[in-house]
């Protein structure tokens, strides 16, 4: 072949690739992006070589991870998220995602993350509807604790759109972190008795919560929703979580005892919060586990019980519940990371019903201040000293005024002894342990607390 020949050939392939770069650079494929952001020349070739064969052929190890289950109790798959996405292609979405977390590639990524099991996208999906679709797989997967929020969408010509998840540990790592999840897991379930009602397996898990772990003001300080205290392996690990490691671990264990329960999310207390709506006998509860907890160590005793259960009315007073996803609106960041700086919320239930609530179940209610309803604190007295508990409940109807009540139950007016120390001598007079004294403590301390009248008797005995 003569020297013109071969520089006819040489122009030739050049000039084809320079107009297949030039069609690519204008259809924004992985051409384009490695132009547009001034990649050297072999990342350029590499992302022309994806664009016409395809990405590079991934290898991911299947994540063989099982939760324990408590014998008698029919775990339920509580997808709610899944079931709150209207469109079909965005519900197949759904599916090649969750298929996709439980699959991990062995190599670590030049970011030192590796990267998950790469799920495919229709092209007809827009990039706020990719997001939408990850949020509710991780949503209604708390177990994958794994999962970074962080992701990439990666394009070619060969493949179409498809999504990169990351995890931070390996599949070695992933093993072992979950073996120690089950050996936390298997004694709360224990502790829950043979047939049990919904109603004693959701108050056993709370109860495990809220003694078993701590809030960590630090992580929540750094907002870093990559630290294990965002988590349920934070939590039920590590023993310290924020809000979402509190309620992604009551999502997990109250779906594997067959309750359905799911997550909520909105502003609390001047911060982003997270809790969950639970179903008990059919009908729907708020629960915030993570407020249950948030009391100090003098005063847990007293208010562990005041987010059990309770409806969107008492939520409503001191939480703002975020918008829908359907209303939800995204952009890009300067590192374009598609996010939202809002709080966004799957499908929730209206809660409405008391029936469940544990001071409407425990609480001694009063709508008037007699003799009667001495009477009744004195028998309430009796039985919980003949329990040897600490702790009973008193709540006023809102026409009494909490000044008014507080000095009923505690002062002595005169010679007349006030409620509790009336019914306190009379309680041991009646033969049950004798008791030394009793506190008082008032449950609400603000406007924006959830209950007002509500106050906490605690027996000291002799």
């Amino acid at each position: 072949m003569d020297g013109r020949k071969k520089i006819r050939i040489f122009l030739i392939a050049v000039w084809m690739s320079a107009i297949l770069a030039l069609l690519l650079t204008l259809t924004g494929c992985a051409t384009s992006e490695a132009i547009s952001e001034g990649s050297g020349f072999s990342e350029i070739m590499h992302a022309l070589k994806c664009d016409l064969f395809g990405a590079d052929e991934q290898y991911c190890t299947q994540l063989e991870l099982t939760l324990p289950i408590r014998e008698g109790c029919k775990p339920v798959g509580s997808k709610s998220a899944y079931a709150s996405l209207k469109d079909e292609t965005m519900k197949e979405a759904y599916r090649d995602i969750e298929n996709a977390i439980f699959q991990i590639s062995p190599e670590r990524a030049d970011d030192g993350c590796f990267e998950l099991k790469f799920a495919r996208l229709k092209s007809s999906l827009e990039f706020d509807q990719i997001y939408i679709v990850k949020e509710a797989v991780l949503a209604d997967h708390p177990e994958a604790f794994w999962v970074m929020s962080s992701y990439t969408v990666r394009n070619n010509f060969h493949d179409g759109n498809y999504l990169v998840l990351y995890s931070k540990y390996s599949s070695a790592e992933l093993s072992a972190m979950f073996e120690e999840l089950r050996n936390e897991i298997i004694p709360i379930l224990s502790r829950i008795p043979d047939n049990a009602d919904e109603l004693t397996r959701e108050t056993i898990i709370h109860d495990a919560l809220v003694d078993g772990i701590a809030y960590d003001f630090e992580a929540a300080e750094a907002d870093d929703s990559s630290h294990d205290a965002f988590n349920v392996y934070g939590a039920l690990v590590r023993k310290k979580a924020v809000c979402t490691g509190y309620a992604g671990a009551m999502k997990m264990l109250l779906n594997l005892v067959g309750i359905e329960c799911r997550t909520a999310v909105g502003m609390s207390k001047n911060t982003g919060h997270m809790w969950n709506q639970v179903r008990i006998d059919g009908d729907w509860y708020n629960l915030d586990v993570t407020w249950d907890d948030s009391s100090t160590d003098s005063d847990i005793l007293y208010s562990r019980y005041s987010y059990f259960n309770i409806t969107d009315e008492r939520l409503a007073r001191n939480h703002k519940v975020g918008a829908d996803y359907s209303e939800m609106k995204c952009e890009y960041t300067e590192d374009e990371v598609y996010v939202t700086t809002e709080l966004y919320n799957f499908d929730l239930e209206k809660c409405t019903s008391t029936k469940y609530n544990y001071y409407a179940m425990n609480a001694l209610h009063f709508n008037a201040m007699t003799d009667a309803e001495v009477d009744v604190i004195t028998q309430k007295f009796i039985s919980t000293a003949q329990e040897r508990e600490s702790l009973f409940y008193i709540i006023f109807d809102d026409s009494i005024g909490s000044e008014e009540a507080e000095a009923w139950l505690s002062k002595n007016n005169g010679t007349k002894y006030s409620a509790l120390g009336r019914s306190l001598s009379a309680s041991n007079k009646s033969g049950a342990p004798r008791l030394k004294n009793c506190s008082l403590v008032r449950m609400s301390s603000g406007e924006d607390d959830i209950w007002s009248n509500l106050y906490a008797v605690r027996l000291i005995y002799a």
